[in-house]
């Protein structure tokens, strides 16, 4: 997360006051399943199709019924039957006076978004890179467009059990040069434009490829 220092009256920086806000819960579906613009089969298909091991972000529940961001900011809504529920509470940890809302619009609601090499436009698809890229700027930080070089950017996260939701995450893939990028969201969740999915979803630090080729983190 962009990290804006306050000075004390001795001129030193010292970390600003952060508030934790939850957004929702992080749920996986169990098979394939359109997204319905209400909680009832018979209302307009949003999404007609969901792949199974996909992850959402359920922030409300009607009944049987499950209600997710949509890449548009609105509510769509799957049956409670198709998905099972994760542990994980979507939270952000924002310096105090931000708006939650602001980050919540930034982060999940671009799950589903297509992968494109050199893309930045959710509408057409992005790549990894481009996807930080395209957050931070709405977030009023500029980020240089190649991964290696966004790395170089920012405050270092030396422990990785430091990290917070919002930092950056730079790995290296396929050999010594860091090559993908992603952000992180808590509890070993990341939120990524992968190739291999297809798109922006959401994986954990856990999986193999990932645990052996994070190299970096940047705030």
């Amino acid at each position: 997360m962009p990290q804006s220092r306050s000075v004390s009256r001795r001129g030193a920086p010292r970390e600003p006051e952060y508030v934790t806000h939850r957004i929702g819960r992080l749920i996986e579906t169990l098979r394939p399943t359109p997204i319905y613009a209400q909680p009832n089969t018979r209302s307009a298909v949003l999404y007609p199709q969901t792949p199974a091991r996909f992850y959402l972000m359920m922030t409300q529940q009607r009944g049987d019924w499950c209600g997710v961001l949509m890449n548009n900011g609105s509510v769509g809504w799957v049956p409670r039957r198709v998905v099972q529920l994760t542990p994980y509470d979507v939270v952000y940890t924002l310096p105090r006076g931000a708006d939650p809302a602001h980050v919540t619009r930034l982060a999940m609601r671009y799950l589903g978004v297509r992968y494109r090499w050199g893309g930045n436009d959710p509408r057409t698809g992005m790549d990894c890179s481009g996807f930080v890229k395209l957050i931070y700027e709405q977030m009023g930080v500029r980020l240089p467009r190649r991964a290696r070089d966004q790395a170089k950017v920012g405050m270092p996260i030396t422990r990785f059990e430091d990290l917070r939701p919002g930092d950056r995450l730079y790995f290296a893939v396929k050999g010594k040069e860091i090559d993908h990028t992603g952000l992180y969201i808590g509890d070993g969740y990341f939120i990524h434009s992968s190739r291999q999915r297809g798109g922006v979803q959401v994986d954990h630090l856990n999986h193999p490829t990932y645990r052996r080729s994070l190299v970096a983190a940047r705030r």
